[in-house]
């Protein structure tokens, strides 16, 4: 497998591995302390809902997983995402804001709604 063009692939209709803490997907993610810093603030920014590392994924609404999964992606060090079905659950103002974020990043991104 050619590692170079290789995609993290991020699900909406699936959105988190995990079913316990937050901190097992920042794991899976590999999020550095910067990183998870930040994290903490654009879910803030973006749902009004506070988490931190010790957040229950089962107390997330499924809107509220989708942002936590594009952030994840987003902030990871992966320099190819593909979203799948990213707008998945997620008002207009959400899903816009999550777009933003994508417009602004310098990573190579696909957005596929279908599979």
């Amino acid at each position: 497998m050619d590692l170079k063009k290789s995609y993290l692939i991020a699900d909406g209709q699936y959105p988190l591995v995990c079913t316990d803490l937050v901190h097992d997907e920042i794991i899976l993610y590999n999020l550095d302390k910067e990183a998870q810093a930040r994290l903490f603030a654009e879910f803030e920014r973006i749902t009004a809902k506070k988490i931190d590392r010790e957040s229950k994924l089962e107390a997330l609404s499924g809107g509220q997983k989708v942002v936590l999964m594009a952030l994840l992606a987003l902030l990871s060090p992966a320099l190819r995402i593909e979203f799948v079905h990213l707008t998945h659950s997620l008002d207009q103002d959400k899903a816009s804001q999550i777009l933003d974020l994508i417009r602004q990043s310098s990573k190579e991104i696909v957005l596929r709604e279908s599979s």
